[in-house]
């Protein structure tokens, strides 16, 4: 049972003619009495009794139309997904986010999407975590990654993860014996600083706050990767979330500790999408696959 077939059944049981169900549907009306024929074959009932003043439904047609209501919804809803799929194969997206979200799981994510989405463009750029809410708002990018807190209206958080910020450390550090580190426990040690200032969310704690801007860095650098080579070499550790160095924990290259405060340990990373304007076809699909992306980052 086609959908043609189920569309001009559903217009007859509609309408309560042939005729005016054809016309309706700008078909022939011996096409449309051919095609419900051909079902009343199929099922070997009459889906209609056939009175002078029009088509009623028999106890098997009101069966029938329950079934054909719902088919014909999900058969659009699918042509609409697939309409869109055909729209998204080409075009062009922006990502602002988090430098950390930059080093490995955006490149990973956007290679597995290409796979899908050969001829679709990209800018990945690494932003201020204060900055993003503004950047992805004013159209400057279509999608952004930063820490969760208080958006506008015309944003909202389409997914989050967990990501506090911890203690990343060379692989045979002491303090890798320990579950939690406190804030005394790191002082002794040297440490290592990303350029420019701590996200908002990392206020949550207010010791954490006055603690940070305490300590004189060693190094202090905007390059991530540089910051890394830094903590495998020993040179110091680094206060980071464990999204920007999952290969390297997973490789035993270095180590990650969360800090002993519930507020630090409460911080959450999302997917910003716009709220008050639509999508492109191809920003539309990749939030959809980063969002199960982020998934597996729930899981790691």
């Amino acid at each position: 049972m086609h959908a043609a077939a189920l569309t001009y059944f559903r217009e007859t049981a509609k309408r309560g003619s042939v005729r005016r169900a054809a016309a309706a549907l700008n078909v022939s009306a011996s096409a449309l009495n051919r095609q419900i024929l051909n079902l009343e074959e199929e099922l070997g009932t009459a889906l209609f009794d056939r009175l002078p003043g029009g088509m009623r439904l028999t106890a098997a047609g009101e069966l029938l139309l329950q079934h054909v209501v719902g088919t014909l919804v999900e058969f659009d809803r699918v042509r609409s997904r697939i309409d869109d799929l055909r729209a998204a194969r080409t075009g062009h997206v922006g990502l602002s986010a988090v430098d950390s979200l930059l080093v490995d799981f955006l490149p990973r994510a956007l290679d597995r999407f290409r796979a899908d989405f050969p001829a679709v463009t990209y800018a990945l750029d690494a932003a201020n975590p204060a900055d993003v809410p503004r950047l992805v708002a004013d159209g400057t990018y279509d999608l952004g990654f930063t820490f969760v807190g208080p958006t506008p209206p015309s944003l909202r958080f389409e997914h989050e993860v967990p990501a506090p910020i911890g203690v990343v450390m060379p692989s045979d550090h002491p303090l890798r014996q320990k579950r939690e580190v406190s804030f005394d426990d790191v002082a002794p040690y040297p440490f290592l600083a990303q350029a420019g200032p701590l996200p908002r969310s990392a206020d949550v704690d207010a010791g954490f706050a006055r603690f940070r801007s305490g300590l004189r860095p060693r190094l202090v650098s905007n390059s991530i990767q540089a910051l890394k080579t830094a903590i495998r070499l020993n040179m110091g550790i680094a206060f980071f979330t464990r999204l920007g160095f999952l290969e390297e924990i997973e490789r035993g290259e270095v180590a990650w500790r969360p800090f002993d405060s519930p507020a630090i340990n409460a911080l959450r990373i999302g997917l910003l999408v716009p709220a008050n304007r639509p999508p492109t076809a191809p920003a539309r699909q990749l939030a959809a696959r980063l969002v199960e992306e982020m998934g597996r980052l729930d899981s790691a």
